[in-house]
């Protein structure tokens, strides 16, 4: 497991956001996240000093705007990807954290805890893994 890993994650429109028929600007592809500036016109030419799109490169990508996109990724994946491993070390006696950083309402809460249909996805999977070790590692000399 690498020292610092960095992920970003574009969360679903909230409800004011789709009340207010707002753009999304955030294309996700892989390792790349590219923000269109909506507010520089489309064919700008070469000599403009900013440029209509910014992309930039993590290591993990997530769109969750839209579940039914081919592209969306799931609280199970993001926690597969980034939340097993930190759970691991751990486990294998090691400090770990796992850090959620952006401004209000930009969808830490709903990373780490899931959302209304599909609560608390990250403590479940925890308590998995746990029941899993448990038994993967009950000796029968022991008891409870």
């Amino acid at each position: 497991m690498a020292s610092v890993r960095v992920a970003v994650r574009v969360r679903p429109m909230n409800r004011r956001e789709k009340d207010l028929t707002a753009k999304c600007i955030i294309k996700m592809d892989a390792t790349k996240t590219s923000i269109t500036n909506l507010k520089i016109p489309d064919g700008i030419g070469a000599d403009s000093t900013r440029d209509r799109t910014k992309t930039f490169t993590y290591d993990f990508s997530y769109d969750s705007t839209d579940c039914k996109s081919s592209s969306f990724v799931s609280q199970e994946k993001v926690f597969k990807d980034l939340g097993s491993d930190v759970l691991r070390a751990a486990f294998e006696g090691y400090n770990a954290c796992v850090f959620a950083y952006g401004q209000t309402g930009s969808g830490k809460s709903y990373t780490m805890m899931g959302n209304p249909v599909r609560q608390n996805t990250t403590k479940w999977t925890v308590f998995d893994t746990l029941i899993q070790k448990d038994s993967s590692q009950r000796d029968q000399r022991l008891s409870y």
